[in-house]
């Protein structure tokens, strides 16, 4: 009869794993196998085998609540009467570790709870409050079905004895098996540079910033200039006191700017003969480079002194004012730079 019980305990939880749907995802366990009974020798009965069945239900990854009942025949002493045992009990369990996980992995587990136990031997008929307390270990072959070992002992208040149940079973789990997927959080362009923050390495530039691929600002391009005009007496190669703050402008120029060159280019009015104006500008152009390198310290090799006579006059040489403007030396620096 026994052995019966058990095979259709089995089959039921076997049946219920395949029609209760998995993407359900209900945390309930169905739980059923065989038990040892060892009673306590003053009741006298004598230790039998027992089907069960319990159900759980999971409260969290670690709380389950569960129905356990029970039920088979004994005997009195040697040849007594047959009694029917059954028990039920409601019990809270703590599981270490979780529910959601791999497939061959242990469970271990506590219990505790409290229920009931019913000796029925016709004449004699006794229903005892009991306190359940044990311990168990459940080991999942796939995340969802498992085997199931345990020892619980229930505690009679009214008879005060302790009978002791071993369990072993097979269990089915209908509950989550995957973690929940993991949120991704929309990106976020907190300074509105067209980055994301999670590419920003350089979070909170100002509005209307040039960026490159990582968000940081851009080199600017700028630009520099500087133009220099000296002009000379008549027939003369020497450069007056008051051009001297303009050269010493271009020097700062040519010392910010380090790795440029420039051509200073000397002029004549069209007095004289054209041969003698090309020596002039020349050496007019050489004066201011020699100011440059004497007074202050710019490289000879910088520098072109550069005599271009009087072909290249910017005014008319018809009018004295005109023939003034053309004695001149020129440079004229245009710098692109970043910053």
């Amino acid at each position: 009869m026994k052995w019966r019980i058990a095979g259709a305990a089995a089959a039921a939880c076997v049946m219920a794993s395949a029609t209760l749907p998995a993407a359900a995802d209900v945390p309930i366990t169905l739980n059923a196998g065989i038990g040892q009974w060892y009673m306590d020798s003053d009741r006298d009965l004598g230790d039998t085998v027992t089907p069960w069945l319990s159900l759980e239900y999971a409260f969290s990854d670690n709380w389950a609540t569960e129905v356990f009942y029970a039920k088979d025949d004994t005997r009195y002493g040697d040849n007594g009467p047959v009694a029917d045992l059954e028990t039920w009990s409601v019990n809270m369990l703590y599981y270490g570790g979780s529910y959601i996980g791999e497939s061959n992995r242990i469970r271990p587990y506590l219990l505790l709870g409290g229920g009931e136990i019913d000796i029925d031997a016709g004449a004699f008929d006794t229903v005892e409050t009991t306190v359940n307390a044990g311990a168990g270990m459940r080991w999942m072959l796939s995340s969802r079905f498992g085997v199931r070992l345990e020892a619980r002992m229930l505690h009679s208040l009214d008879e005060h004895h302790n009978d002791l149940l071993l369990n072993a079973g097979v269990n089915y789990y209908f509950g989550q098996v995957e973690a929940d997927p993991v949120p991704v959080a929309a990106p976020v362009d907190s300074d509105g540079d067209g980055v994301m923050d999670d590419m920003d390495q350089c979070p909170g530039t100002a509005a209307g910033t040039r960026v490159d691929s990582v968000g940081c600002p851009m080199p600017v391009a700028k630009v520099a200039s500087i133009k220099l005009k000296v002009n000379f007496g008549f027939d003369s190669a020497i450069v007056e006191e008051k051009y001297f703050t303009d050269i010493s402008e271009l020097a700062d120029f040519l010392r910010r700017f380090d790795d440029i060159e420039v051509e200073v280019g000397g002029h004549t009015d069209n007095s004289g003969p054209e041969s003698y104006n090309q020596t002039l500008s020349q050496n007019r152009a050489q004066a201011v480079v020699d100011l440059l390198v004497d007074t202050h310290g710019i490289g000879a090799d910088r520098l072109r002194a550069q005599g271009y006579g009087e072909s290249q006059p910017i005014v008319s040489n018809d009018t004295r004012e005109g023939r003034i403007e053309n004695r001149r030396v020129m440079a004229t620096l245009e710098v692109e730079y970043e910053e």
